[in-house]
């Protein structure tokens, strides 16, 4: 069973981040966080759901940069020459 709620150090390993990554992102106030004594503690819950919505939001971008309109293939010019012509 998971714990519901981890330290800087698991919140790090569930992010693959590094733990001062996690603190940039506490004192940024990006993800809730709670200081018990010296340590933070943060809900599983919260970290799980700051990934996904990183994932979604970056996702979103990807596929918003690739629907860009393509322009469409130049038709090379047929000479007259290049044209035959059936009797």
């Amino acid at each position: 069973m998971t714990s519901p709620t981890v330290n800087v150090a698991g919140a790090a390993e569930i992010l693959k981040v590094h733990p001062q990554t996690v603190r940039d992102l506490i004192n940024a106030g990006s993800l809730p966080a709670a200081r018990v004594g010296s340590a933070y503690v943060l809900l599983t819950k919260h970290v799980v759901d700051y990934a996904e919505k990183a994932i979604m939001a970056q996702t979103a971008d990807r596929l918003k940069s690739q629907a860009k309109p393509r322009s469409p293939k130049r038709i090379r010019k047929v000479g007259t020459a290049q044209i035959g012509v059936a009797h």
